[in-house]
């Protein structure tokens, strides 16, 4: 079907945006080196910039960008100065150019297919780690479309998974085909005494049954054991070819660093000239290369981190020159690659933190701590309280308390983590460490009573086994050893609001690390190493500061991933305190009470359950009405969650039973995503107690109205919701 004229415009629009960064990449490029090379490159450089504007000028006027056409004929003017010498390379001349260039930038309204590219920002000298002028060939694929086959590759994962558990299966039925073989054979041998006690022609009628069950069952044992043995040679190939999929699909996701690193250049710039500096940008980021959903993330990030280094850190030329050093400042702007890992170090040669008065400020916020004592990781935390800033006024660049604090939300997010690095006198220097992609992990699963949760591994050290004569009391705090150093211990179960198997005399303990930091969390097992595929859980359960996000499973579950900065966090504040020589000295765990949850979306089960649970509830779970009614039947609950609309029997009819039963006065809650009058007209006529909709669900107010309809105040909320 032909496409209508809009169509055709906006397709223009969105070629002539890719085109127009493409070509504005290079000619930028081309600057940098005019500006800060030989003179003998002059002439090169200038031949590069104005091809690269000449084709720009000639897409916008063929597209019909008339201010682009005009912002580009003035930069080539300019250009075309410098070549014939009336336009010199310094001062107003150059700052000329760099201000046409951001004309130019300005002029160009970005198609819908580069709201997400990194495009790289005009506006400052650069120095090393440049790629060179030359033009590359690519295709062009909207962002979407690679999202989208990302995902299908996470589907891939999990079929992958649940046919090695279906080969296992085959292989478990062939051994238990087997076993049932040389039963029938022992079975044949018994047997035989009965032929001088059975009638003839009864024993002849067995004797024709058994041995028309044998070619049978040899058969079928036959062929369990061909397909057990082809299966593992399939599964291989499969896995293979799976796998580079995934990694074509990963590749394909992957953005170079360098550019979106050069993007940083005009934000620098503007800070600079608001704050009366001067500043120059070096960019080394080589071949480092990330997935286009962290480096996204780090957008924001970055701005920070150089928004803070040109107002906090570099200082006036005048003062600059007092010290000895050159008036004009350097950002440096590094990033390397380490296996699943990227850092990016943001440093200046600036005047570094002045600790007297971040201490000042701090101890206005109620601080109490020792200056002596304050090494860079305790510089950092107050420098990342939220609201903390060192300006007495403020502007529209700094003094509002809002930077590293929406830094570190950030990069916690990500996984990531941030450190300092300063020298009084010399510069400041952040390092911050990423995944190279957010969508398949190796993970460790812990078991902590009937739950499992996701560690992922590079947060693992080790795993032990920890018994009550290993811990220690240090400062008030249990801790066991570790090497050759004490680490904190503490039960997740407690950090995570649940109860596990107490009273054991040796459980598992697993040592996670963040950055410096370690810590060892006990937990009942240590099922073994899962690949996970994360997905994120959604704006209903966006109150769990504890969970990154869900893993699928083979079995259909899903395993929640946890957040291991926020389990520092959590075990800082004192959650758990004392908790682990309770997991090692038996005690009474009180009855909590059952909730019957009922919905037909597997992963609505597993999360509801684990909230739950986590706050110290019993759960039972049904997949349908008639399924819950079953339930119902065996023993007495609490309370009863459901979904409204479910096969066979929905939420409505399953309140209707409640009603009319023994139990009639059992308090039921329907969690649907329909929120309109008439579903909440019928949920009333039939009793519904509270009503929540999955659009606007929130954990801590769900979990307060349970405890209400249950009149159960005394559950563990708070330790589960944080």
């Amino acid at each position: 079907m032909p496409r209508s004229t809009e169509e055709l415009d906006q397709a223009i629009r969105m070629a002539f945006a890719a085109e127009a960064r493409d070509l504005l990449r290079q000619v930028e490029r081309a600057l940098h080196g005019l500006a800060g090379g030989d003179a003998s490159e002059r002439e090169s450089r200038c031949r590069d910039m104005l091809r690269g504007l000449h084709t720009l000028k000639g897409a916008a006027a063929a597209s019909g960008h008339e201010e682009v056409e005009r912002a580009t004929h003035a930069l080539e003017d300019l250009v075309h100065g410098v070549q014939a010498g009336r336009v010199a390379l310094e001062g107003p001349g150059l700052e000329g150019l760099f201000s046409g260039l951001e004309h130019v930038y300005e002029a160009l309204d970005p198609g819908p297919a580069e709201t997400d590219a990194a495009a790289p920002a005009p506006g400052m000298a650069f120095a090393g780690g440049g790629a060179g002028s030359e033009a590359e060939e690519f295709l062009r694929v909207p962002p979407g479309r690679v999202d989208a086959l990302q995902a299908l590759v996470g589907e891939l994962v999990l079929s992958r998974l649940r046919q090695d558990a279906l080969a296992r299966r085959l292989m478990e039925a062939r051994d238990l085909l087997g076993e049932a073989m040389d039963r029938w054979r022992e079975m044949g041998a018994r047997l035989e005494p009965c032929k001088r006690t059975l009638p003839r022609a009864q024993w002849a009628g067995l004797k024709a049954a058994r041995e028309a069950c044998g070619p049978a069952m040899r058969g079928a044992w036959q062929a369990l054991s061909a397909v057990a043995r082809e299966a593992p040679g399939l599964l291989a190939h499969e896995a293979g070819v799976n796998a580079a999929l995934e990694e074509g699909i990963r590749e394909l996701r992957l953005m170079p660093l360098q550019p979106f690193l050069e993007e940083s250049a005009r934000g620098a710039r503007e800070a600079a000239r608001a704050c009366g500096k001067e500043v120059r940008l070096e960019v080394r980021a080589g071949g480092a290369e990330v997935d286009r959903v962290v480096l996204m993330r780090l957008r924001e990030v970055l701005l920070h981190l150089v928004r803070n280094a040109v107002v906090h850190g570099v200082e006036t030329p005048e003062r600059r020159r007092a010290a000895g050093k050159p008036e004009v400042g350097t950002l440096t702007l590094e990033a390397y690659c380490e296996g699943a890992r990227a850092f990016v170090r943001v440093a200046d040669d600036g005047a570094g933190v002045d600790v007297e008065r971040v201490v000042r400020r701090a101890r206005a916020t109620g601080w109490s701590g020792e200056e002596g004592a304050l090494d860079a990781e305790g510089l950092l935390a107050l420098l990342s309280l939220p609201g903390f800033s060192t300006r007495d006024e403020v502007d529209a660049l700094s003094g509002r308390g809002v930077g590293l604090d929406v830094v570190m939300s950030i990069l916690r997010e990500l996984e990531g983590s941030l450190r300092l690095e300063h020298t009084p006198g010399q510069g400041t220097a952040f390092l911050l460490e990423v995944p190279v992609s957010t969508s398949t992990h190796r993970g460790l699963v812990v078991r902590v009573g009937e739950d499992c949760f996701g560690v992922l591994l590079h947060h693992v050290e080790r795993v032990l086994r920890v018994s009550a004569r290993d811990v220690v009391s240090l400062e008030g705090h249990a801790t066991v050893r570790v090497g050759n150093e004490p680490v904190s211990l503490v039960a997740l179960s407690a950090l995570l609001g649940l109860g596990g198997d107490e009273g054991t005399p040796r459980r598992t303990g697993v040592v996670v690390r963040q950055g410096r930091q370690r810590l060892v969390l006990l937990v009942d097992d240590v099922p073994g190493e899962e690949r996970l595929f994360i997905k994120p859980l959604g704006p209903a359960f966006a109150g769990a500061p504890l969970v990154l996000g869900g893993a699928p499973r083979p079995d259909g579950s899903v395993l929640p991933v946890l957040q291991v900065p926020a389990l520092f966090a959590r075990a800082a504040q004192g959650a758990g305190e004392g908790s682990a020589s309770a997991c090692l000295v038996p005690r009474a765990v009180p009855e909590p009470c059952t909730v019957l949850v009922v919905d037909d979306s597997p992963t609505l089960r597993t999360l509801l359950r684990n909230v739950l649970r986590a706050a110290g509830f019993s759960v039972v779970v049904a997949h349908d009405g008639l399924a819950a009614i079953e339930a119902w039947s065996r023993q007495a609950f609490g309370l009863v969650v459901t979904d409204l609309e479910m096969p066979r029997l929905d939420g409505v009819e399953l309140c209707r039973f409640v009603r009319r039963s023994e139990r009639p006065r059992t308090p039921v809650l329907l969690i649907t995503s329909q929120g309109g009058p008439e579903e909440r007209r019928r949920a009333r006529d039939v009793g519904v107690d509270a009503y929540v909709v999955k659009g606007e669900f929130e954990q801590a107010s769900f979990l307060g109205l349970v405890r209400k309809l249950t009149n159960t105040g005394e559950h563990r909320v708070e330790a589960a919701v944080g």
